[in-house]
């Protein structure tokens, strides 16, 4: 008699729980992530898998839990539908967005962009299948400096559900002022420089804050509903910053910096912020000017770039270069320089 032993408990109750798992992260898991979930072997986890798929399926009548493989990284998620396709063109043009995502990688953003690419590489016809030969060799990025997000999946995971749902968050937040607890309308996910910002509004304070993704320490999601503002503007938010750190909107600080002829292509051909006016070249110069509410992140900007940049206004920006110069030559008068 060949009829199919159904699994017992309390392996019953670990293909539940792992079903639950995938259904309710509404992402793929790594093999790895299964293993610690569950506290089980490899060699349990596909017993549990051939067990699953025998007995269950989806609505089109296919394995309930697909594995697939995406930079040698085996995921298991659950088998829905994807009636997208795509071209190898398309293909490649998402898979240079998840390398660009590096420092979001082991995280559920990028996940998701990698489940998609997973579907969508299965819709590529056989006879073009040869144009995404050794395409993981094609596209690269160096990830120099780039942050690391996976410690903070978790809290991303939060985020990203508040942000969709609307729910409002309660974040425990570390800043140089010491550990606060704050509830907050969550409205963007910003990226910056390789960084995850969060602006939220903060309800104890009746305005819009930036925090840090991998400063906050807890993040829980609220049942409490919030309306998102219809006259709220991400573009117009920093509309006077010179990245995402904000002064106040009413301050208008006039920047002006002159710059070599061989720094037009760095400076002028990049968006630095939404006011930038760009001089043409004249007698090997050119001039930046940008309207900023801060002066912070344009003094560390000006500083890295060094001798190069010439400051002509503000006097307060002059004042803030000049007093870094002296401390850093003041360090190497120090004795073992």
């Amino acid at each position: 008699m060949n009829e199919k032993r159904k699994p017992t408990y309390p392996a019953a109750l670990n293909m539940a729980k792992l079903i639950y798992t995938l259904a309710t992260q509404g992402r793929s898991l790594t093999l790895g992530d299964i293993l610690r979930i569950l506290d089980i072997s490899e060699r349990t986890a596909r017993r549990y898998l051939k067990a699953i798929n025998e007995f269950l399926s989806n609505r089109q009548g296919e394995p309930l839990i697909k594995v697939i493989r995406t930079g040698g990284v085996e995921r298991w998620r659950l088998n829905e539908t994807m009636p997208l396709e795509a071209t190898p063109y398309q293909l490649m043009s998402l898979y240079l967005g998840s390398i660009l995502m590096a420092s979001l990688d082991q995280t559920v953003m990028r996940d998701g962009l990698l489940d998609v690419f997973a579907d969508l590489e299965e819709t590529i016809p056989l006879a073009q299948r040869a144009l995404l030969k050794n395409y993981q060799k094609k596209f690269y990025t160096t990830g120099f400096g780039r942050k690391r997000y996976e410690d903070v999946d978790e809290h991303i995971d939060v985020v990203l559900r508040g942000l969709l749902n609307q729910f409002k968050l309660a974040l425990h937040y570390r800043s140089q002022k010491g550990e606060r607890d704050y509830l907050v309308q969550p409205y963007t996910l910003v990226m910056h420089r390789d960084a995850l910002y969060l602006n939220a509004w903060v309800d104890n304070y009746g305005e819009i804050r930036t925090f840090r993704v991998d400063n906050i320490l807890q993040a829980k999601l609220t049942k409490e509903y919030f309306d998102y503002p219809n006259d709220y503007s991400p573009e117009l938010f920093y509309e006077k910053s010179f990245g995402v750190f904000k002064g106040d909107d009413a301050k208008k600080i006039t920047v002006v910096i002159e710059f070599p002829d061989n720094l037009y292509d760095y400076v002028a051909n990049r968006s630095w912020i939404a006011n930038q006016e760009i001089s043409p070249v004249q007698n090997g110069k050119f001039q930046m000017k940008v309207v900023v509410s801060n002066l912070f992140e344009i003094f560390h900007w000006v500083m890295g770039i060094g001798s190069e940049a010439k400051i002509i206004e503000p006097v307060e920006l002059k004042e803030m270069v000049r007093g870094e110069a002296v401390k850093i030559l003041e360090g190497y008068d120090e004795p073992g320089y």
